[in-house]
Formats: C-alpha cells, sequence, structure tokens
C-alpha cells in the first residue's frame, strides 16, 4: 500500500485555516492542483530481515537482549542461528547437502516459512519444533514490522 503526499512548499497555510484543512470542508487538505500529488514509498523497515546474513541477525539479537527488547527464551531462539555453529558442514550441512554460509544476505522469513512449511509436512511432525519455528518466524516478523507488536 502506498501513501499519497502534497509536495512539500516553503510558505505556511493561512493562518485562517486549520493546519491540514481545507478551508470550507472537513477533509485533510492535500493539494491545490492534483499535478502536485506524488507517490511515495512505504517506510523502510525497522529491521531488514529480508535482507539479513545469519551472522547480522545474531548481532542484532544481541543487543536487543541488552537493551531489554528480547527476554532470554527469544534471544536464544534468534542469537544462535545453527549456520554459525562449527560443526554445521558435518551435521546439518551433511544431511541438507549445503554448506554453512553465515555472512550470505538473505531473506530470512521466507527461510523460516518454508522450514515450517517442511516441518508440517514431516512424516511425523513434532509439535516442540513447530512450535519453535513459528515463535522465531513471529519474532522475525516483529523485526521486520514493530508495529505488528512483540508476539507473546
Amino acid at each position: 500500500m502506498r501513501a499519497l503526499y502534497p509536495l512539500p512548499t516553503l510558505s505556511m497555510p493561512p493562518a485562517s485555516r486549520q493546519l491540514g484543512m481545507a478551508a470550507d470542508f472537513d477533509e485533510p487538505f492535500i493539494a491545490a492542483d492534483e499535478a502536485e500529488i506524488i507517490a511515495l514509498p512505504p517506510p523502510p523497515a525497522a529491521h531488514p530481515v529480508r535482507a539479513m546474513s545469519p551472522r547480522e541477525l545474531a548481532a542484532l539479537a544481541h543487543e536487543l537482549y541488552l537493551d531489554g527488547s528480547l527476554d532470554l527464551d527469544d534471544y536464544l531462539l534468534l542469537g544462535f542461528p545453527s549456520e554459525l555453529h562449527p560443526a554445521f558442514d558435518r551435521t546439518i550441512g551433511a544431511l541438507t547437502g549445503r554448506k554453512a554460509q553465515p555472512d550470505r544476505q538473505r531473506d530470512l522469513i521466507r527461510e523460516w516459512e518454508n522450514r515450517l512449511a517442511d516441518l508440517h509436512e514431516s512424516s511425523a511432525p513434532v509439535p516442540a519444533l513447530i512450535d519453535r519455528a513459528r515463535r522465531t518466524l513471529g519474532l522475525l516478523r516483529w523485526l521486520e514490522t514493530p508495529a505488528l507488536g512483540k508476539p507473546s
């Protein structure tokens, strides 16, 4: 969704009008000439988790834990991505066929959505792993858009 805003002007509106209101209308004043209206992109995300590496996520989680935004349980979920483990290539990497790339930026939300889908589709889904993946995904979405509110 994109918002429309008037082009900035250097002059103040007339003193007889309320700021942001047209003279005889109860609707917000946008611009006298609609050709002056421009479309602005949505505001940037608070934290770019759709273009972040696991190592950057670990650093961000540590900062948020230190400032009190994350409690210990949430910090343990976000602050220790599996690709940072020294044995990743011999364990998870051997099972999945991929090497650890802790510094490669990627869409972490999509990655966790795929993990959650894989957990649901497995032959013997483990509820604790599904709950952990849901919680992690909720925290990543919260980091991207803090207005959503931190998941409880």
